[in-house]
């Protein structure tokens, strides 16, 4: 029988912790580009992550993204990559998703337009999505067109801005609160929080 595809959202990541400021910028993508669904895709064998050993274990992470999205049901926490052996590269992601959605939008952060060329097979992973960035003010509005005028005519990337507000924290900033037994109450929200505490995450 005929299956009709689709159009999804695919925000991936360490979210070592998930915090407010990825949902937050979830939302303002769902919101500005009408996005049916969007997958939370925490990455199993991360091929760019250098601090291995702070990475919680993919069960830990899966459980804080349950909770931090559980009350917004166009999220849904995707275990495609920690599924899939291996290190993690988009472009395996994206294939294997493409007979699945007729449009892929990818939302990333504005920082990764300036390593996008360095992603594994960077020309096909341009190529087989559409990128929605979040810029969080850490580049001049101009120097964001200029570097996405040019992957346009370089790559005929489809590439669009997600307006969203600051968040001045990475999950970097949280996990060194953690280890300094500090709060972290208004970057995770509470019940992400007490996860983090149960479990003795991020701890030195």
């Amino acid at each position: 029988m005929f299956q009709e595809k689709r159009a999804v959202g695919i925000m991936g990541g360490t979210f070592n912790p998930i915090h407010v400021g990825h949902i937050q910028i979830a939302i303002a993508a769902y919101k500005q580009f009408h996005l049916p669904e969007i997958l939370i895709m925490p990455s199993g064998n991360p091929s760019s992550y250098k601090d291995t050993h702070a990475l919680a274990s993919a069960n830990h992470r899966c459980n804080m993204i349950y909770l931090a999205i559980k009350n917004y049901p166009y999220m849904k926490l995707s275990t495609l990559e920690i599924d899939r052996r291996g290190k993690t590269f988009t472009s395996d992601t994206l294939e294997q998703l493409k007979p699945f959605y007729d449009t892929i939008y990818f939302i990333i952060g504005a920082d990764s337009l300036f390593a996008l060329e360095t992603w594994h097979k960077a020309a096909y992973v341009m190529s087989h999505c559409h990128f929605l960035a979040a810029n969080r003010n850490q580049y001049k509005r101009q120097e964001l067109f200029n570097r996405i005028d040019y992957l346009k005519a370089t790559y005929h990337a489809k590439i669009d801005l997600i307006e969203t507000k600051e968040y001045p924290f990475s999950s970097t900033d949280i996990r060194d609160r953690v280890s300094k037994n500090k709060s972290i109450d208004k970057m995770v929200g509470a019940e992400v929080e007490r996860y983090i505490k149960d479990n003795t995450l991020y701890h030195l």
